[in-house]
């Protein structure tokens, strides 16, 4: 039987798999497996079946409005009229709330890179006796999920210890 674990990497984890070898399971018999992070890359556009909630055309669209109105206002008593500054208002208004928005999310995805720790999956193979007790530990050890594999015929041992 095989119980698949995912922890954040840190003191939690290490004490965790400290106890599943003091009630008597080996270091083949326990494989933590770091993930890797992927990076997130901004889109201008979220489309409709790869929404990621962060938009940076939101600051622009409303820095070029107010741009737009003020040129507008003060273009009817300047030289070139208020059509004229109504679109250079909106112009560089929209340009500058568009660098203003990519800097400041740029900003928020690389301190959530940061401060996000590494998860981690933990693989216990172990016999269906010692099941309730290794989840119980992993429980008290704040393991973020847990599941049971019974069919080790999916999962050959061998391909685990080859990976270690």
């Amino acid at each position: 039987m095989y119980i698949f674990a995912s922890f954040d990497h840190g003191p939690f984890l290490e004490i965790a798999i400290a106890d599943l070898t003091r009630i008597g399971l080996t270091k083949k018999e326990v494989m933590a497996v770091p993930l890797r992070k992927t990076t997130r890359k901004i889109s201008v556009f979220d489309r409709m079946y790869r929404a990621d909630g962060v938009s940076i055309l939101d600051g622009a669209a409303l820095l070029a409005t107010l741009c737009m109105l003020f040129g507008t206002v003060w273009g009817s008593v300047l030289y070139w009229g208020p059509i004229i500054w109504g679109l250079l208002g909106f112009f560089a208004g929209a340009i500058i709330g568009l660098i203003i928005d990519w800097v400041v999310t740029t900003k928020n995805i690389k301190s959530d890179q940061r401060n996000n720790p590494i998860p981690v999956v933990l693989i216990v193979r172990c016999g269906e006796s010692q099941a309730e007790t290794v989840e119980r530990i992993l429980e008290e050890h704040h393991a973020l999920a847990l599941a049971r594999h019974y069919k080790a015929e999916t999962v050959s041992a061998s391909a685990i210890n080859e990976s270690c």
